[in-house]
């Protein structure tokens, strides 16, 4: 992502978790903006009591926002409603989206849809970065792989590894564009192969 965005990027990032990934593109970018849609208002409670780099970038420039908002105060929007919600009803218009929404271990199975993707193209000028688990070609990445593959041009994978349970963190990177190649990698994550969707 950090190569794929221009310094003023507008961003959607669909599950909040730990708002890492936000913090980190407001911190990089100080003209960036982006919008975090988290189901769950305790998770991003948790964030602002126990983790200090993402509740500090909330301190300063997050505020609460409604699906339809234009913009806000702060560079951080934090919407709480369902990221298929959010991105049927949103006006908005984002360089890129980050997938990063996760129910117990899982993608929620209504954020894994041709017709989830579908609506993100239209809303997304830029590209779209998937983050799942899945067994290393299971159905899940699978499925992802050929939605994006049918949406988009470019499809970039990186795989990491294993698990004892058999699951691996998979990214997906899908673009209308060539995406900038990768110099490194973290350990143990490779490029991905283009799964068979058969």
């Amino acid at each position: 992502m950090d190569r794929d965005l221009g310094p003023e990027a507008a961003v959607l990032f669909v599950g909040g978790g730990g708002y890492t990934l936000p913090a980190r593109l407001l911190a990089s970018r100080p003209e960036a903006r982006a919008v975090a849609v988290e189901i769950d208002p305790l998770v991003t409670e948790v964030v602002r009591r126990h983790l200090p780099a993402a509740a500090a970038m909330i301190e300063r420039t997050g505020h609460e926002a409604a699906p339809g908002d234009a913009g806000g105060p702060g560079r951080l929007g934090i919407v709480h409603a369902d990221g298929r919600v959010f991105i049927n009803e949103t006006g908005r218009r984002f360089d890129a989206a980050v997938m990063d929404a996760f129910s117990s271990s899982s993608v929620p199975a209504h954020l894994a849809t041709a017709e989830t993707y579908r609506r993100l193209r239209e809303i997304t000028g830029g590209p779209v970065y998937v983050n799942l688990i899945d067994s290393p070609g299971g159905r899940l990445e699978r499925g992802i792989h050929a939605i994006l593959r049918d949406l988009y041009p470019h499809v970039d994978a990186v795989q990491g590894p294993v698990s004892a349970r058999g699951l691996a963190n998979t990214l997906l990177a899908a673009s209308h564009r060539p995406l900038a190649p990768l110099d490194a990698l973290p350990d143990g994550y490779a490029p991905g192969s283009s799964p068979r969707t058969a």
